[in-house]
């Protein structure tokens, strides 16, 4: 005792005190056996009246442990053991004082098998209060071998009152404990819990129901955030029981208990909510969301079904079928209770996730104004954050979602929690809202941007501001930028910029530089003016940094992104972005990486870095980027990356052309001529860098066979595509110029009777006629024979083989005078 407030006086005086103080002293070691019995079951009434008081006497909880022993009888034993168990209840600080006392050894040791059940149901009652939300207890009790004992006590053969008093010691002992729960899991304990939810007596009889509620406590408390006990429970048959549970006949603290254990199954375990969907567990579950359901039942059945439909498309479409969504709704009203109300936001915000279906659904159910009603400033915390979560899932890639959310007045409110003196969790979910409001969506921008949110979406990038709020306010911008040059120049005048760099250090965590990088790349796309706010001194290498191999993924995409926005169209950065060194980092992104956002945005880069720009070509020359890029026509890639990767071969080839010899380019750029599903203009962007290659002197004579060539005379028909006829017939009119070995070869492979019928049929435009003429021309003398050239003239009807021609081929074998590669403007003309 430290103070005056604490003296035997002052305690003494206090309202209870002196009968406190007389049964102390009844139970201390000089009494007899009738005081000691009389004083503990005094001080066990007087414990559960005021536990705090009782333990505020010196010598009350030591004097109480000492009845523990095992030379006194079981009556005063029990008493005691209940005592000190109304002393923990509740409170950490008092279950500590029961703990130092040295309570825990004899606790343990009267839950021994030879111990009368009253004296056992008491002593694991008390030990479960004193482990109650007290890790460092949890660690006495486990270090003094109380498990084993507490699990034999679930036995069939025990008593139902001490069955649920150890159910209970054991749900409390593992609960946010994953080493307990790995413990109790080993010793056997889940078998015999899964056993008491069938418990055979029926009708329910109280005590029988509480075995059940506490047996489904522990389970529930088992597999908590823990996959191992996740699956030994369901391998253990608890799920077809625990869906027994929910059934309307079950008291209502057994189904609590046992929607919450189905919940925490079924958290972050597709596999588990597949097994607890098929057992049957959705429509109980939805049952229990009536109006005439108790209050803390709702509550968690709500639960489970938020954790059954989360991040499971199948089992979004099961609750929905089943009903859920109307009584779900009922339940945001104003008069719900709140943790009701909470969960019941959290089921729909799973329940609508990515799932546009589901999004309609809710919405149609006039869910929308009651979420809004929910963000006003008078509504609890967690309230406002699930509910600005819902909205968030509910307009996400749904504009039609959109544009109802932002009608029915939700962007004042969203903006209004983004202020200083909001709770962060809510400041995350509202970003997260607002962001998802303004995806694809020039409307919504303006309207957020009107609210006044971008000066406090820009606040919220300060080194002060907690991660995740930064990470969805770099987001949020990225969004609200996107595509919409009067909100760009907004933002960069409230002085983003500086802060979105900052953010991109290395100190900064991957989630929060991935939404600054990308916020810069949307600040930059299609802004001239903030190409210049962006670059300063130490600007462009952060961004070359998160290029590296040891960032993620998305990082490295967002930066190559932004580099990629950075250069467009503007030499002076594409100069500076190449002294910094990012070119050898892109080639050996492009070349490591299989994702397919990374590859798409690091080739992006390299394009825009090379757009007409001679030195940055013969960088990427230099650092090897020609193979990689060249690898990735013959892989599986987007439409859109297959488009940059032309585009950036294009670009290369115009000057660096006998490089794409050695990364052995031919044959996949003739493999997209011949595939039919490849686009107009890829197949013309192929064409263009086929027939640049072949007009390269140092190119042609590397050229001794056409081998590599062959596919393409199958495009001669007259059902070819006349854009894919103009391309192959410049490519062919090239080789053919190089060597007469060459025109022997494609003469031999059956190119003249397919040309010829091409030539008769074709409606060609006069610049790929001309083409055609061009590499007519160029195979006279392997026509010499009089079969062909009257089997010529039976297709093609012409008199003489020559005609007129512009050609400016002069000689077929010639070496040195070739036709100009025709570009891919005049190849697309054919398409015209």
């Amino acid at each position: 005792m430290s103070s005056k407030e604490n003296s035997p006086e002052e305690l003494h005086n206090k309202p209870g005190g002196p009968e406190i103080l007389r049964n102390i002293l009844r139970i201390g070691p000089a009494s007899d056996l009738t005081d000691k019995c009389i004083g503990a079951r005094e001080l066990k009434a007087l414990a559960a009246k005021d536990s705090n008081k009782v333990a505020s006497f010196a010598n009350a909880i030591p004097n109480l442990v000492a009845l523990l022993l095992s030379d006194m009888p079981y009556n005063i034993q029990e008493d005691a053991a209940e005592a000190l168990g109304n002393i923990a209840i509740h409170s950490v600080d008092t279950a500590d004082k029961v703990a130092a006392a040295g309570a825990i050894p004899p606790l343990v040791a009267l839950l021994s098998a030879n111990t009368p059940a009253g004296v056992q149901e008491q002593a694991a009652l008390a030990l479960a209060h004193i482990v109650d939300y007290n890790a460092g207890n949890q660690g006495k009790v486990s270090s003094a071998d109380a498990i084993p004992p507490l699990i034999a006590l679930l036995s069939a053969n025990t008593p139902a009152g001490v069955q649920e008093q150890a159910a209970f010691a054991l749900a409390n002992l593992v609960a946010d404990n994953t080493g307990n729960q790995g413990k109790v899991a080993s010793a056997g304990a889940i078998p015999p819990l899964v056993a008491l939810l069938s418990a055979s007596t029926l009708p329910f009889v109280q005590k029988t129901a509480d075995v059940q509620a506490k047996a489904a406590f522990a389970l529930a408390d088992l597999v908590a955030h823990n996959p191992d006990n996740q699956g030994i429970v369901a391998s253990a048959s608890a799920i077809i029981p625990l869906v027994a549970l929910l059934s309307a006949n079950t008291p209502a603290h057994v189904q609590e208990e046992a929607a919450t254990a189905l919940a925490k199954l079924v958290a972050d375990n597709t596999v588990n909510q597949g097994k607890v969907a098929s057992a049957g567990a959705i429509p109980p579950l939805v049952a229990l969301l009536s109006a005439s359901t108790p209050e803390g039942v709702q509550e968690e059945a709500a639960f489970a079904l938020a954790k059954l439909v989360a991040n499971n498309t199948v089992n979004q479409g099961k609750v929905a079928s089943a009903g859920a969504i109307p009584p779900l709704v009922a339940l945001l009203s104003a008069n719900t209770p709140e943790g009701v109300q909470q969960e019941t936001i959290t089921a729909l915000a799973n329940l609508v996730a990515n799932n546009a279906g589901n999004q309609g659904k809710v919405a149609s159910a006039g869910a929308i104004p009651l979420l809004i009603a929910l963000l006003s400033a008078n509504t609890a915390e967690g309230v406002q954050e699930e509910a600005a979560s819902a909205l968030a899932n509910l307009v996400g890639r749904n504009t039609s979602n959109q544009g109802k959310v932002a009608s029915a007045g939700a962007i004042p409110l969203l903006v209004a929690l983004l202020s200083a003196n909001t709770p962060e969790g809510v400041q995350q979910e509202a970003t997260t809202a607002l962001s998802n409001l303004v995806g694809n969506n020039i409307g919504n921008q303006g309207k957020v941007a009107s609210a006044g949110a971008i000066p406090l979406l820009v606040a919220l990038l300060s080194a002060n501001t907690a991660e995740g709020v930064q990470e969805r306010a770099a987001c949020a911008l990225a969004h609200l930028v996107a595509f919409n040059t009067s909100i760009q120049s907004k933002v960069a005048s409230t002085g983003a910029i500086p802060l979105l760099l900052a953010l991109l250090s290395a100190s900064t965590p991957a989630c929060v530089q991935v939404h600054a990088a990308s916020a810069l790349a949307s600040l930059l796309g299609n802004s001239t003016c903030n190409q210049g706010n962006i670059v300063f001194p130490g600007a462009i290498p952060p961004l070359i940094a998160l290029l590296s191999a040891n960032s993620p993924a998305p990082v490295q995409m967002q930066a190559a992104s932004a580099l990629a926005h950075l250069v467009a169209n503007n030499t002076g950065y594409q100069s500076k972005v190449a002294s910094a060194g990012a070119i050898p980092l892109l080639v050996a992104l492009l070349s490591a990486s299989t994702n397919a956002g990374v590859q798409e945005m690091t080739v992006t880069a390299l394009r825009s870095l090379v757009h007409e720009n001679r030195d940055n070509q013969a960088k990427i020359v230099s650092a090897n980027g020609v193979l990689p890029l060249v690898a990735l026509l013959s892989a599986k890639i987007t439409p859109r990356l297959l488009e940059h990767v032309l585009g950036s071969l294009q670009q290369i080839a115009t000057c660096n052309s006998y490089c794409f010899i050695a990364a052995d380019a031919i044959s996949p750029l003739v493999g997209l001529m011949t595939n039919p599903c490849t686009t107009a203009d890829d197949v013309t962007s192929a064409s263009s860098i086929v027939a640049t290659l072949l007009s390269d002197p140092r190119v042609r004579v590397t050229f001794t066979s056409a081998t590599s060539f062959l596919p393409l005379l199958a495009l001669l028909q007259v059902k070819t595509p006349e854009h894919v006829l103009v391309g192959t017939s410049i490519v062919l009119g090239l080789l053919v110029s190089i060597s007469p070995s060459i025109r022997r070869e494609l003469a031999a492979a059956g190119i003249i009777l397919p040309l010829l019928a091409v030539r008769a049929a074709s409606s060609t435009p006069p610049e790929g006629q001309r083409i055609l003429d061009l590499l007519h021309v160029s195979l006279k003398d392997v026509c010499s024979c009089q079969h062909c050239v009257s089997k010529r003239k039976r297709i093609s009807g012409q008199t003489s083989f020559e005609r007129s021609s512009t050609s400016v081929l002069e000689h077929p074998g010639a070496s040195t005078s070739v036709a100009k590669p025709v570009d891919s403007d005049k190849i697309m003309q054919a398409k015209q």
